[in-house]
């Protein structure tokens, strides 16, 4: 269970920034949340339940696609969103994620989809603090079965639009143009970024990595654009939240690559994801988010 332990010994290179950068990325941040009020029911506050990619981690389950047709409840107004279009399922996310509540700290909460998996999350602030904590119902000998720590600096972000390890500031200072967006990812990936690289960097934003909800918003936009993108139809993850399913298949010479999302249009939230791999380079993780988003709750034992 190592690698669901916090990074103790991760230290971010970079000093804290100056009280002053600090005030303008708060400032930046305001200034891409919607000013309007979102439908009644809809502009809840962040509850606490979300997710962080956590790499390595693997899980037997899948996402069990139930049938094709609408949402109940999850469009603007409550108007239900039709499942058998990706783009109309990706585009009503959109909508809901540019008018997400901000708050104190970018925070993020995850599973799997495993017996006695366990949960962990983190906090990270504008001026960079970060904490993450766990809790494991089964820990292995002379492990604790929860704990807390505070650390300096993100995590390691190999995949971005940004490219590998990029900066708060520069997270919180990308576009909100869907087409911007998606040029830095394919400007950004490496030489070794598989075919399905930018759709992952487009992804991290939904899911981990601190942004603000405009750009959130961007994201969905541009993988609404992206070619073979498919519905699913409605699903519900392995907690049992309904959601709409989607999948993006990818042939590269490793053999095809896809990935699936579990999205709550009503929210706009991720609720699982599934990454799987050709026979021979088998790969089945499964993560389960289950909360995402800005959050004036405080660092705790999830």
């Amino acid at each position: 269970m190592n690698d669901l332990r916090p990074l103790r010994d991760y230290h971010d290179a970079q000093p804290d920034p100056a009280p002053h950068d600090v005030a303008r990325m708060r400032a930046r941040l305001a200034a891409h949340t919607n000013a309007q009020a979102a439908p009644r029911g809809a502009r809840r506050r962040v509850r606490p339940v979300w997710g962080l990619a956590l790499a390595g981690a693997v899980a037997a389950g899948t996402l069990a696609v139930v049938q094709i047709g609408d949402a109940p409840g999850d469009g603007p107004g409550n108007t239900p969103v039709r499942l058998d279009s990706a783009q109309t399922v990706l585009l009503a996310a959109a909508r809901r994620a540019e008018t997400a509540p901000t708050g104190t700290y970018w925070h993020i909460k995850t599973t799997h989809n495993s017996p006695g998996a366990a949960v962990s999350a983190q906090w990270i602030t504008l001026d960079g603090r970060r904490w993450t904590a766990y809790r494991d119902p089964a820990p292995g000998p002379g492990e604790a079965p929860s704990g807390i720590h505070r650390l300096k600096g993100l995590a390691p972000m190999p995949v971005s639009v940004l490219g590998p390890d990029p900066s708060l500031s520069a997270l919180l200072k990308l576009p909100t143009d869907p087409q911007r967006l998606r040029a830095l990812a394919e400007r950004n990936r490496p030489k070794s970024g598989g075919p399905h690289y930018v759709t992952e960097a487009l992804i991290e934003l939904l899911i981990s990595q601190p942004t603000t909800p405009k750009t959130r918003a961007a994201a969905f936009r541009a993988l609404a654009a992206m070619p073979g993108v498919r519905s699913l139809g409605r699903t519900s993850d392995p907690r049992g939240r309904k959601g709409a399913a989607l999948a993006f298949t990818f042939t590269g010479p490793k053999g095809p690559t896809e990935f699936r999302l579990i999205v709550d249009t009503g929210s706009s939230q991720v609720l699982a994801r599934t990454f799987t791999r050709a026979k021979g380079h088998a790969m089945n993780s499964s993560t389960i988010y289950l909360s995402t988003g800005w959050t004036d709750e405080k660092p705790r034992i999830p």
